[in-house]
């Protein structure tokens, strides 16, 4: 890959908005996806907004997640779990492999994974593409100058295709969250919380690899079930 990105090439990888498909039910939404790096970056400068989850790991040489001995990525787990309890399937772990290789985030499926902020980072506070990404001196000012425009831009795609659910999970990030779903009251639902407003239902939960989320899945498909008839 060259030395920096360009503003058209900027401009890609600010404008992904995830894995699956705007006509998707379910939406999930966390803070960034972790990893990163310039191959991996080189490799998103080819992403459309929009991508099938497994052809982009290709792209991105990632195999174990959908092709080749499939490992549980832990994130993703939680995903899959409420979707099987959804799909009224067993949430078993090879149960949880099979959604996760041949389902989670399909071009044509029920879910579509996105991130608040668009760029892979190792950690929330690190930024290691200073000669990569020249634009921004630190995480601190990508943040700043990144922010704003992201909850704008996720706000008005959430408007225009009104999913029915939507998870927000980070509560660190709750109220950036709640930006997404302006003029919406949310309310405690046990140790989540909740906005609905008659066509889209909006779940704030702890992040799904947080200890506080053991054995809480089944309380999201029942919150789920309660507002919604998918």
């Amino acid at each position: 890959m060259k030395k920096s990105v360009n503003k058209k090439e900027l401009d890609v990888l600010l404008n992904f908005i995830g894995y699956g498909s705007l006509k998707a039910e379910i939406w999930f939404i966390g803070m960034e996806e972790a990893g990163g790096g310039e191959n991996n970056i080189s490799a998103r400068l080819n992403f459309e907004p929009i991508m099938d989850c497994s052809e982009a790991h290709k792209l991105l040489g990632i195999f174990n997640l959908h092709f080749e001995k499939v490992i549980i990525q832990k994130t993703w787990r939680g995903m899959c779990y409420v979707m099987l309890c959804l799909n009224n399937e067993q949430p078993t772990r090879e149960n949880i492999r099979n959604y996760q290789s041949r389902e989670l985030g399909k071009r044509d499926g029920r879910t579509l994974l996105t991130e608040l902020m668009p760029i892979p980072k190792p950690k929330i506070n690190s930024w290691n593409y200073d000669e990569l990404i020249p634009q921004y001196n630190s995480s601190k000012e990508y943040y700043e100058k990144v922010m704003p425009y992201r909850i704008n831009y996720l706000k008005g795609i959430i408007e225009q295709n009104t999913p029915k659910v939507i998870i927000a999970y980070g509560k660190k990030y709750w109220n950036y969250f709640k930006e997404l779903f302006p003029n919406n009251n949310f309310t405690p639902e046990g140790q989540f919380e909740i906005a609905y407003n008659k066509k889209t239902l909006f779940i704030l939960t702890d992040h799904f690899t947080s200890r506080t989320m053991n054995g809480k899945f089944d309380n999201i498909v029942s919150i789920i079930k309660k507002y919604q008839h998918l």
